[in-house]
């Protein structure tokens, strides 16, 4: 593993435990095991860090996940979407508690709206083609109950949060009409 991929995941593991504020450039070099000089050669600063993990990290998951985009079947994108914080939180956990930790400042934010933006816009074309009542607002709902999911999949191990997936694949696609 490079200097630079040491520092990378360092500093993923150390903002989504403590926090960007509580995590200084000098703690990420000494548990990457290299000179804080290394550290801002590569970066120059904590914040260009910062702004490079965010960057790479939303890019990665959009380049993993642009299978979604492409489903052509509402009850699928559907499930897929229900499925996607299972797959965000496995696949890249320290990404997702920095996520978390830090969503109140804008560049996060911004980059989170940029991922999110065309799921939303395609759950609701699938819910208009499934015929829903309000596709806006099932949209939503759908939505925020993913987010919590999402959420809580960061920090807890409970068993039966495997089981919320199914239960909202349960509610949100098998009791809705055949595409029109």
């Amino acid at each position: 593993m490079t200097s630079h991929s040491k520092i990378e995941q360092t500093a993923l593991q150390l903002f989504g435990e403590r926090g960007y504020d509580n995590t200084s450039t000098l703690l990420i070099a000494k548990t990457a095991g290299v000179s804080e000089a290394l550290l801002f050669k590569y970066f120059l600063s904590k914040e260009k860090l910062f702004e490079y993990l965010i960057k790479q990290g939303f890019q990665r998951i959009v380049e993993a996940n642009r299978g979604i985009l492409a489903e052509k079947d509402p009850r699928a994108l559907i499930e897929k979407t229900i499925d996607l914080p299972y797959k965000l939180v496995h696949d890249e956990p320290d990404f997702w508690k920095v996520q978390d930790k830090e969503f109140s400042k804008p560049l996060v934010q911004k980059y989170f709206q940029r991922f999110m933006s065309p799921i939303d816009s395609l759950l609701k074309q699938a819910f208009v083609q499934l015929g829903t009542d309000d596709p806006e607002m099932m949209t939503l709902r759908l939505l925020l109950l993913i987010q919590s999911l999402w959420r809580n999949l960061l920090y807890e191990h409970d068993e039966s949060l495997l089981r919320v997936g199914e239960h909202l694949k349960n509610t949100y696609v098998q009791g809705l009409p055949l595409p029109k």
